[in-house]
């Protein structure tokens, strides 16, 4: 049961028994003043009750405040001037339940002072009485506090394991991205390997002879990818010869006449020839108007003609 539902209970409860005491005022003892006292203390009760009903917090202490002027001066004076009268810890009681430890003692001591005023002083100011009020009252106090605090320590307990929760929640799914994102970087690498490939494909014409058709424009990045292609098919195909056709590429400029010149140096360190072919006349005129001359490379028209002139030198 949650503190709020033991908070409605303890405002039923109250408005219960009086409904059974207007009942009695009515049946047994006609008392109209009692019956107007029981009525107003219904009425403001019950609207007490509402409020709180409605969420407005303030309605427990204001409950507590009528229960305590209710009490103090509701009591017959016959049962105050005789005796110590123990229906002040009541309100008290209600109080450390309902609301909390300032209005326990407050409730308390406001009645004894009503009780003490309407008396006369009488038993209420008996040192073994004070003492007894006191130490009840007291125990209340203390005891409130000490449900307060294992409630809050309760209450951090919980915080602390939703924030565990959270933080463990939190670590599963960054684990999650973190791993998708492992994908992610090995699908691209994958990718980027494949396009890799197909930019810079080669092709086994024959027994120690390789093809390597250049597509597109030939940038640095490309240059770069197809030289370490090279490099490493013909060593692993123990490769003597590399026929490098460039009738793909679009234009042919400075740029990328230095990189087929370092591709083809790079692999006459290997021990391998280069033969070049798919020179188109357009390129040829923009090779001539650029003043850059490929006397390191065997140049021919295709590879065809360059896989011939291989076999018949092997013949």
């Amino acid at each position: 049961m949650t503190q709020r539902q033991i908070n409605h209970g303890i405002f039923g409860l109250f408005n219960g028994m009086a409904l059974i005491a207007l009942l009695f005022l009515f049946i047994i003892q006609l008392d109209w003043r009692s019956i107007v006292a029981v009525v107003a203390g219904l009425v403001s009760s019950s609207s007490l009750w509402f409020a709180y009903w409605r969420g407005w917090e303030p309605a427990r202490p204001l409950f507590i405040v009528l229960l305590s002027l209710i009490l103090g001066f509701g009591t017959p004076n016959q049962l105050l001037v005789t005796h110590f009268n123990h229906t002040i810890y009541a309100v008290p009681i209600i109080a450390l339940v309902l609301t909390g430890p300032i209005w326990t003692a407050g409730s308390a001591l406001a009645i004894l002072a009503i009780f003490a005023f309407r008396a006369n002083g009488g038993p209420y100011f008996n040192p073994l009485e004070l003492i007894t009020f006191v130490l009840i009252v007291g125990g209340m106090v203390l005891s409130r506090l000490a449900i307060d605090n294992t409630q809050r320590l309760e209450a951090a307990k919980r915080e602390a394991e939703e924030a565990r929760a959270r933080a463990e929640q939190r670590e599963r799914e960054l684990s999650k991205q973190a791993e998708e994102l492992a994908q992610r970087n090995a699908e691209q690498q994958r990718l980027l390997e494949l396009v890799s490939l197909l930019e810079t494909p080669t092709i086994v014409l024959a027994e120690g002879v390789l093809l390597a058709p250049i597509v597109g424009a030939l940038d640095t990045r490309r240059a770069q990818a197809l030289t370490t292609r090279l490099l490493s098919d013909v060593s692993a195909h123990r490769a003597q010869q590399v026929i490098l056709d460039i009738s793909g590429v679009s234009a042919v400029d400075t740029q990328v006449a230095q990189a087929v010149i370092h591709t083809a140096q790079a692999l006459k360190l290997l021990g391998c020839k280069v033969t070049l072919t798919g020179i188109s006349a357009s390129v040829a005129m923009t090779l001539t108007h650029l003043g850059i001359a490929l006397n390191e490379l065997q140049i021919v028209r295709s590879p065809q003609e360059a896989l011939s002139r291989e076999l018949r030198t092997e013949n």
